[in-house]
Protein backbone atom coordinates (compact mmCIF):
# COMPACT_ATOMS: atom_id res chain seq x y z
CA UNK A 1 0.00 0.00 0.00
CA UNK A 2 2.85 2.46 -0.66
CA UNK A 3 0.67 4.71 -2.85
CA UNK A 4 -1.97 5.03 -0.15
CA UNK A 5 0.69 5.80 2.42
CA UNK A 6 2.16 8.49 0.18
CA UNK A 7 -1.30 9.97 -0.41
CA UNK A 8 -1.95 10.12 3.34
CA UNK A 9 1.37 11.88 3.97
CA UNK A 10 0.56 14.45 1.29
CA UNK A 11 -2.85 15.06 2.86
CA UNK A 12 -1.32 15.60 6.29
CA UNK A 13 1.19 18.05 4.89
CA UNK A 14 -1.53 20.03 3.15
CA UNK A 15 -4.39 20.00 5.66
CA UNK A 16 -3.01 19.27 9.13
CA UNK A 17 -2.49 22.22 11.46
CA UNK A 18 -0.74 22.40 14.80
CA UNK A 19 -2.82 23.30 17.82
CA UNK A 20 -2.91 26.92 18.93
CA UNK A 21 -3.20 25.88 22.58
CA UNK A 22 -0.67 27.09 25.15
CA UNK A 23 -0.93 23.93 27.25
CA UNK A 24 -2.23 20.38 26.88
CA UNK A 25 -3.12 18.43 30.01
CA UNK A 26 -3.83 14.69 30.25
CA UNK A 27 -6.59 14.46 32.82
CA UNK A 28 -7.19 11.13 34.61
CA UNK A 29 -10.76 9.90 34.99
CA UNK A 30 -12.04 7.68 37.78
CA UNK A 31 -12.32 4.67 35.44
CA UNK A 32 -8.65 4.71 34.52
CA UNK A 33 -8.62 6.67 31.25
CA UNK A 34 -7.15 10.06 30.43
CA UNK A 35 -8.83 12.85 28.49
CA UNK A 36 -6.96 15.69 26.80
CA UNK A 37 -7.65 19.24 27.93
CA UNK A 38 -6.28 22.11 25.86
CA UNK A 39 -5.71 25.47 27.52
CA UNK A 40 -5.65 28.84 25.75
CA UNK A 41 -4.26 31.53 28.02
CA UNK A 42 -5.48 35.14 27.87
CA UNK A 43 -3.33 37.66 26.11
CA UNK A 44 -1.17 39.78 28.41
CA UNK A 45 -2.48 43.04 26.98
CA UNK A 46 -6.18 42.49 27.74
CA UNK A 47 -8.23 42.53 30.92
CA UNK A 48 -8.36 39.04 32.40
CA UNK A 49 -11.83 37.68 33.05
CA UNK A 50 -12.82 36.24 36.39
CA UNK A 51 -14.15 32.81 35.34
CA UNK A 52 -12.64 30.17 33.06
CA UNK A 53 -14.73 28.84 30.19
CA UNK A 54 -14.91 25.23 29.01
CA UNK A 55 -15.67 24.53 25.33
CA UNK A 56 -17.15 21.11 24.51
CA UNK A 57 -17.44 19.77 20.93
CA UNK A 58 -20.31 17.78 19.48
CA UNK A 59 -20.95 14.28 18.23
CA UNK A 60 -18.34 12.96 15.80
CA UNK A 61 -16.03 15.93 16.38
CA UNK A 62 -13.07 16.87 18.53
CA UNK A 63 -11.44 20.02 19.89
CA UNK A 64 -10.45 21.23 16.40
CA UNK A 65 -13.97 22.66 16.06
CA UNK A 66 -12.76 25.32 18.53
CA UNK A 67 -9.01 25.07 17.94
CA UNK A 68 -9.36 25.96 14.27
CA UNK A 69 -6.79 27.87 12.22
CA UNK A 70 -6.89 31.66 12.51
CA UNK A 71 -9.06 33.61 12.24
CA UNK A 72 -11.90 31.11 12.84
CA UNK A 73 -11.08 29.36 16.12
CA UNK A 74 -13.39 30.33 18.99
CA UNK A 75 -10.93 29.24 21.70
CA UNK A 76 -8.17 31.68 20.62
CA UNK A 77 -10.85 34.37 20.16
CA UNK A 78 -12.07 34.05 23.75
CA UNK A 79 -8.49 34.02 25.04
CA UNK A 80 -7.84 37.21 23.07
CA UNK A 81 -10.72 38.75 25.02
CA UNK A 82 -9.42 37.80 28.44
CA UNK A 83 -10.91 34.37 29.14
CA UNK A 84 -8.83 31.48 30.45
CA UNK A 85 -10.23 29.06 27.87
CA UNK A 86 -10.25 25.25 27.95
CA UNK A 87 -11.28 22.76 25.26
CA UNK A 88 -11.79 19.07 25.95
CA UNK A 89 -11.30 16.06 23.69
CA UNK A 90 -13.96 13.73 25.07
CA UNK A 91 -12.92 10.08 25.41
CA UNK A 92 -12.38 8.38 22.07
CA UNK A 93 -11.85 11.64 20.19
CA UNK A 94 -8.79 13.68 19.26
CA UNK A 95 -5.99 13.18 21.75
CA UNK A 96 -8.16 11.21 24.21
CA UNK A 97 -7.52 7.61 23.30
CA UNK A 98 -9.53 4.62 24.52
CA UNK A 99 -8.29 1.01 24.42
CA UNK A 100 -9.79 -0.87 21.49
CA UNK A 101 -11.61 -3.35 23.72
CA UNK A 102 -13.40 -0.48 25.54
CA UNK A 103 -14.02 1.93 22.69
CA UNK A 104 -17.29 0.48 21.35
CA UNK A 105 -18.91 0.82 24.81
CA UNK A 106 -18.36 4.58 25.15
CA UNK A 107 -21.67 6.45 25.52
CA UNK A 108 -23.02 9.94 26.34
CA UNK A 109 -23.34 9.10 30.03
CA UNK A 110 -19.60 8.42 30.20
CA UNK A 111 -18.93 11.97 29.02
CA UNK A 112 -21.38 13.33 31.61
CA UNK A 113 -20.39 11.23 34.61
CA UNK A 114 -16.67 10.66 34.03
CA UNK A 115 -15.02 13.03 31.55
CA UNK A 116 -16.58 16.38 32.42
CA UNK A 117 -16.24 15.97 36.23
CA UNK A 118 -12.56 15.08 35.82
CA UNK A 119 -12.01 18.09 33.59
CA UNK A 120 -13.86 20.35 36.03
CA UNK A 121 -11.60 19.24 38.87
CA UNK A 122 -8.51 19.94 36.75
CA UNK A 123 -9.77 23.39 35.76
CA UNK A 124 -10.35 24.22 39.42
CA UNK A 125 -6.80 23.11 40.24
CA UNK A 126 -5.29 25.17 37.44
CA UNK A 127 -7.32 28.36 37.94
CA UNK A 128 -8.31 28.34 41.61
CA UNK A 129 -11.90 29.07 40.54
CA UNK A 130 -14.77 26.93 41.73
CA UNK A 131 -17.17 28.25 39.11
CA UNK A 132 -16.84 28.25 35.35
CA UNK A 133 -18.69 29.10 32.16
CA UNK A 134 -19.71 26.52 29.56
CA UNK A 135 -19.98 26.70 25.79
CA UNK A 136 -21.05 23.58 23.93
CA UNK A 137 -21.68 22.89 20.28
CA UNK A 138 -24.47 20.40 19.52
CA UNK A 139 -23.85 17.41 21.83
CA UNK A 140 -21.49 19.62 23.85
CA UNK A 141 -24.52 21.73 24.73
CA UNK A 142 -26.56 18.61 25.50
CA UNK A 143 -23.95 17.80 28.14
CA UNK A 144 -24.70 21.14 29.78
CA UNK A 145 -28.43 20.39 29.72
CA UNK A 146 -27.87 16.90 31.15
CA UNK A 147 -25.72 18.39 33.92
CA UNK A 148 -28.47 20.89 34.72
CA UNK A 149 -31.08 18.11 34.71
CA UNK A 150 -29.13 15.90 37.13
CA UNK A 151 -27.97 18.55 39.59
CA UNK A 152 -24.39 18.57 38.29
CA UNK A 153 -24.37 22.21 37.16
CA UNK A 154 -24.11 24.00 40.49
CA UNK A 155 -20.59 25.20 39.67
CA UNK A 156 -21.55 26.41 36.17
CA UNK A 157 -22.31 30.13 36.32
CA UNK A 158 -23.85 30.25 32.84
CA UNK A 159 -23.69 28.44 29.53
CA UNK A 160 -24.00 28.88 25.79
CA UNK A 161 -25.38 26.13 23.58
CA UNK A 162 -24.88 26.32 19.82
CA UNK A 163 -27.06 24.21 17.53
CA UNK A 164 -28.06 22.06 20.50
CA UNK A 165 -31.32 20.11 20.16
CA UNK A 166 -33.43 19.00 23.11
CA UNK A 167 -34.61 15.83 21.41
CA UNK A 168 -35.27 15.27 17.72
CA UNK A 169 -38.83 16.19 16.68
CA UNK A 170 -37.92 15.67 13.01
CA UNK A 171 -36.87 12.09 13.70
CA UNK A 172 -34.78 10.58 10.86
CA UNK A 173 -34.91 13.75 8.75
CA UNK A 174 -31.87 14.82 10.76
CA UNK A 175 -29.81 11.93 9.31
CA UNK A 176 -31.54 10.67 6.16
CA UNK A 177 -28.48 8.87 4.81
CA UNK A 178 -28.13 6.82 8.00
CA UNK A 179 -31.74 5.75 8.26
CA UNK A 180 -31.41 2.71 5.91
CA UNK A 181 -28.47 1.51 8.00
CA UNK A 182 -29.90 2.22 11.46
CA UNK A 183 -30.11 -1.46 12.43
CA UNK A 184 -26.45 -2.09 11.65
CA UNK A 185 -25.57 -0.46 14.94
CA UNK A 186 -26.36 -3.74 16.66
CA UNK A 187 -23.59 -5.50 14.76
CA UNK A 188 -20.76 -3.06 14.13
CA UNK A 189 -18.31 -1.64 16.72
CA UNK A 190 -19.05 1.90 15.59
CA UNK A 191 -19.33 4.39 12.76
CA UNK A 192 -15.89 4.89 11.24
CA UNK A 193 -15.79 8.37 9.69
CA UNK A 194 -12.35 9.73 10.51
CA UNK A 195 -10.20 7.98 7.93
CA UNK A 196 -12.84 8.18 5.20
CA UNK A 197 -13.33 11.92 5.69
CA UNK A 198 -9.57 12.42 5.49
CA UNK A 199 -9.29 10.50 2.23
CA UNK A 200 -12.05 12.50 0.51
CA UNK A 201 -11.02 15.91 1.87
CA UNK A 202 -9.59 17.17 -1.49
CA UNK A 203 -12.97 16.53 -3.16
CA UNK A 204 -14.78 18.97 -0.91
CA UNK A 205 -14.17 21.92 -3.22
CA UNK A 206 -15.83 20.18 -6.16
CA UNK A 207 -19.33 20.90 -4.88
CA UNK A 208 -21.01 22.83 -2.06
CA UNK A 209 -23.95 20.41 -2.08
CA UNK A 210 -22.49 17.06 -1.13
CA UNK A 211 -25.28 14.54 -0.49
CA UNK A 212 -26.03 14.56 3.24
CA UNK A 213 -23.23 16.98 4.15
CA UNK A 214 -25.55 19.98 4.03
CA UNK A 215 -27.33 18.42 7.02
CA UNK A 216 -24.31 19.34 9.13
CA UNK A 217 -22.92 22.47 7.52
CA UNK A 218 -23.84 25.17 5.04
CA UNK A 219 -20.67 25.01 2.95
CA UNK A 220 -21.60 28.25 1.21
CA UNK A 221 -20.90 29.99 4.55
CA UNK A 222 -17.37 28.58 4.81
CA UNK A 223 -14.08 29.24 3.11
CA UNK A 224 -13.22 26.12 1.05
CA UNK A 225 -9.74 25.72 2.52
CA UNK A 226 -11.08 26.05 6.06
CA UNK A 227 -13.78 23.47 5.35
CA UNK A 228 -11.14 21.07 4.05
CA UNK A 229 -8.87 21.54 7.06
CA UNK A 230 -11.72 20.88 9.46
CA UNK A 231 -12.99 17.87 7.54
CA UNK A 232 -9.47 16.45 7.70
CA UNK A 233 -8.84 17.11 11.40
CA UNK A 234 -12.08 17.42 13.36
CA UNK A 235 -14.21 14.48 12.17
CA UNK A 236 -14.08 11.52 14.57
CA UNK A 237 -15.36 7.94 14.74
CA UNK A 238 -18.51 7.26 16.78
CA UNK A 239 -18.53 4.18 19.05
CA UNK A 240 -21.46 1.75 18.95
CA UNK A 241 -22.93 2.55 22.38
CA UNK A 242 -22.99 6.28 21.61
CA UNK A 243 -24.42 5.59 18.15
CA UNK A 244 -27.20 3.44 19.63
CA UNK A 245 -27.97 6.05 22.26
CA UNK A 246 -28.42 8.72 19.59
CA UNK A 247 -30.47 6.26 17.52
CA UNK A 248 -32.80 5.89 20.50
CA UNK A 249 -33.10 9.65 20.81
CA UNK A 250 -33.84 10.13 17.11
CA UNK A 251 -36.36 7.29 16.80
CA UNK A 252 -38.28 8.26 19.95
CA UNK A 253 -37.65 12.02 20.04
CA UNK A 254 -36.03 11.45 23.42
CA UNK A 255 -33.16 12.80 25.49
CA UNK A 256 -32.37 10.26 28.19
CA UNK A 257 -29.69 8.10 29.76
CA UNK A 258 -28.46 4.91 28.12
CA UNK A 259 -30.54 2.70 30.45
CA UNK A 260 -33.58 5.04 30.16
CA UNK A 261 -33.59 5.61 33.94
CA UNK A 262 -33.00 9.35 33.62
CA UNK A 263 -35.12 11.53 31.34
CA UNK A 264 -32.86 14.54 30.93
CA UNK A 265 -35.49 16.59 29.09
CA UNK A 266 -38.17 16.05 31.74
CA UNK A 267 -35.76 16.90 34.54
CA UNK A 268 -34.75 20.17 32.86
CA UNK A 269 -38.12 21.66 33.86
CA UNK A 270 -37.59 24.58 36.19
CA UNK A 271 -33.78 24.61 36.09
CA UNK A 272 -32.28 28.07 36.49
CA UNK A 273 -28.73 28.04 35.11
CA UNK A 274 -28.54 31.03 32.71
CA UNK A 275 -28.37 29.79 29.11
CA UNK A 276 -27.97 31.41 25.72
CA UNK A 277 -29.38 28.98 23.16
CA UNK A 278 -28.18 29.71 19.61
CA UNK A 279 -29.80 28.27 16.48
CA UNK A 280 -29.42 28.56 12.72
CA UNK A 281 -32.47 28.62 10.42
CA UNK A 282 -30.65 26.37 7.91
CA UNK A 283 -29.63 23.85 10.58
CA UNK A 284 -31.14 20.47 9.72
CA UNK A 285 -29.66 18.64 12.72
CA UNK A 286 -30.20 21.02 15.61
CA UNK A 287 -33.27 22.57 14.03
CA UNK A 288 -34.68 25.79 15.50
CA UNK A 289 -37.74 23.83 16.64
CA UNK A 290 -35.53 21.40 18.55
CA UNK A 291 -33.21 24.09 19.94
CA UNK A 292 -35.89 26.45 21.20
CA UNK A 293 -37.51 23.70 23.28
CA UNK A 294 -35.16 24.69 26.09
CA UNK A 295 -37.14 27.94 26.40
CA UNK A 296 -40.17 26.02 27.67
CA UNK A 297 -38.15 24.00 30.15
CA UNK A 298 -35.49 26.09 31.83
CA UNK A 299 -36.53 29.36 33.43
CA UNK A 300 -33.49 31.50 32.57
CA UNK A 301 -33.00 31.29 28.81
CA UNK A 302 -32.05 33.71 26.07
CA UNK A 303 -32.68 32.48 22.52
CA UNK A 304 -30.87 33.75 19.43
CA UNK A 305 -31.66 32.74 15.85
CA UNK A 306 -28.83 33.55 13.43
CA UNK A 307 -30.35 34.25 10.03
CA UNK A 308 -30.86 36.97 7.46
CA UNK A 309 -34.25 37.85 8.92
CA UNK A 310 -32.49 38.62 12.20
CA UNK A 311 -29.90 40.88 10.59
CA UNK A 312 -27.12 38.35 10.00
CA UNK A 313 -25.36 38.14 6.63
CA UNK A 314 -26.39 34.50 6.09
CA UNK A 315 -28.79 31.80 7.19
CA UNK A 316 -26.51 29.67 9.34
CA UNK A 317 -26.54 25.88 9.46
CA UNK A 318 -25.09 23.54 12.08
CA UNK A 319 -21.28 23.58 12.12
CA UNK A 320 -20.92 26.92 10.33
CA UNK A 321 -22.46 28.73 13.31
CA UNK A 322 -18.97 28.39 14.79
CA UNK A 323 -16.86 27.86 11.69
CA UNK A 324 -18.43 30.04 9.01
CA UNK A 325 -16.43 32.79 7.37
CA UNK A 326 -18.66 35.57 8.86
CA UNK A 327 -18.95 33.91 12.30
CA UNK A 328 -16.04 35.72 13.94
CA UNK A 329 -17.51 39.12 13.07
CA UNK A 330 -21.21 38.56 13.76
CA UNK A 331 -21.73 35.43 15.88
CA UNK A 332 -18.67 35.37 18.15
CA UNK A 333 -19.25 38.88 19.56
CA UNK A 334 -22.74 37.91 20.71
CA UNK A 335 -21.45 34.78 22.41
CA UNK A 336 -18.70 36.86 24.02
CA UNK A 337 -21.19 39.46 25.23
CA UNK A 338 -23.23 36.81 27.06
CA UNK A 339 -20.15 35.26 28.67
CA UNK A 340 -18.79 38.67 29.73
CA UNK A 341 -22.11 39.67 31.31
CA UNK A 342 -22.17 36.57 33.46
CA UNK A 343 -18.47 36.83 34.23
CA UNK A 344 -19.15 40.36 35.48
CA UNK A 345 -22.00 38.97 37.58
CA UNK A 346 -19.55 36.52 39.15
CA UNK A 347 -17.15 39.33 39.97
CA UNK A 348 -19.91 41.22 41.74
CA UNK A 349 -21.17 37.99 43.43
CA UNK A 350 -24.73 38.86 42.44
CA UNK A 351 -27.35 36.44 41.16
CA UNK A 352 -29.34 36.75 37.96
CA UNK A 353 -33.11 36.78 37.92
CA UNK A 354 -35.15 34.29 35.91
CA UNK A 355 -36.28 35.55 32.53
CA UNK A 356 -36.72 34.62 28.89
CA UNK A 357 -35.33 37.09 26.40
CA UNK A 358 -35.46 36.65 22.63
CA UNK A 359 -32.56 38.32 20.80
Amino acid sequence: MPMLSLYQRLLRRRYENETLADEIHRVPTTDGLRVALKRFLPNDDVERRHLPVLLVPGLGADSHNFDAPAPIGLAPYLAEHGFDTFVVDLRGTGLSHVPRERWSQVCFDDFLQLDVPAVDEKIQQLTGRHQRLHLGHSMGGMLLYAAMATGRAGHIKAGVTVGTPVGFPHRWQVAPLLRPFRHLGEWVPGLFMRDMSRLVTPLLTLSDRWPGLNTYVELSNMEPKMAQQLLFQAVQDIPRALLLQFRDWVEHDAFRSQNHDVDYRAQLMGTQTPVLAVAGPADKLGTPKAVERICGLSSNVEYMLCGKAQGFSADYGHADLLLGAPSRDEVFPKLLDFLVRHDDDAKETTSTTSHLRVL
